[in-house]
């Protein structure tokens, strides 16, 4: 795993990751990591999260907020992603 891309391709991989967030989809995310399409320093403990909140009745996922360090300083030749997310069960809705 690289630990520093461009600014663009950083974006694209993180999309990637970002939208397994989107649709609670930890294996989904898990298939992607190991197939090499998307990469995340934290991609297992992404996932243990995930099959976690699972387990305690959450069904669904939300990316609350996406940047990289080439947002933050300006150098987008090398930059590393950051991503906040949530996972929750919606109202109304019996654990299964």
């Amino acid at each position: 795993m690289r630990r520093y891309y461009s600014y663009e391709e950083a974006v694209e991989l993180d999309k990637i990751v970002l939208s397994h967030v989107d649709r609670f989809d930890p294996e989904g995310l898990n298939r992607d990591l190991k197939k090499g399409n998307c990469e995340a320093c934290g991609g297992g403990p992404i996932i243990c999260i995930m099959l976690a909140a699972k387990a305690l009745g959450a069904n669904q996922g939300k990316v609350l907020k996406y940047l990289n360090s080439g947002d933050v300083t300006g150098d987008r030749s090398r930059v590393v992603g950051y991503g906040a997310g949530v996972f929750y069960k919606t109202a109304g809705e019996k654990r299964k």
